[in-house]
């Protein structure tokens, strides 16, 4: 089963008593909206400095090549911009306890509605999110959401 983490679970109940819509941020399927049911997969993102935005995919426990990293990233990237286009998305509040882990997500998203394909370290980031960004929000708190 997808998502069952106790992160997971709190932050969708936290969007149900608040009222607003909610999808997670897949490193396989971009935004996976709760009326899709999608197999289990077994592909991460994680932050690597030596690659591509600093991003490195892992597949079935494998870290992919710089290209392939790339290749998947761009292709993440693609279906989310479709995917926002088509549930009409204006705003990501992305929720994430860990800096570590939220980097690679966070500078995908940079990427595609900030249109900046730079690395950033993770103050910087943040920093560059908070001041240019029309679309993403990031909170460390699910009682941040609204």
């Amino acid at each position: 089963m997808l998502y069952i983490s106790d992160r997971i679970t709190g932050f969708i109940e936290r969007c149900r008593t608040v009222g607003v819509d909610w999808a997670i941020f897949s490193a396989l399927y971009a935004l996976f909206f709760p009326t899709e049911k999608k197999k289990d997969y077994n592909v991460t993102l994680r932050t690597d400095n030596r690659y591509w935005l600093g991003i490195t995919v892992i597949e079935n426990e494998q870290k992919l090549s710089v290209e392939r990293s790339k290749e998947h990233v761009l292709k993440l990237a693609s279906t989310l911009r479709k995917q926002s286009a088509e549930h009409d998305v204006d705003q990501i509040v992305f929720f994430g306890p860990s800096p570590k882990m939220m980097k690679c997500y966070v500078s995908v998203l940079h990427f595609v509605f900030d249109d900046c394909s730079k690395s950033h370290d993770w103050r910087e980031l943040i920093d560059h999110v908070k001041s240019t960004s029309n679309t993403i929000r990031i909170i460390h708190r699910r009682d941040s959401i609204c």
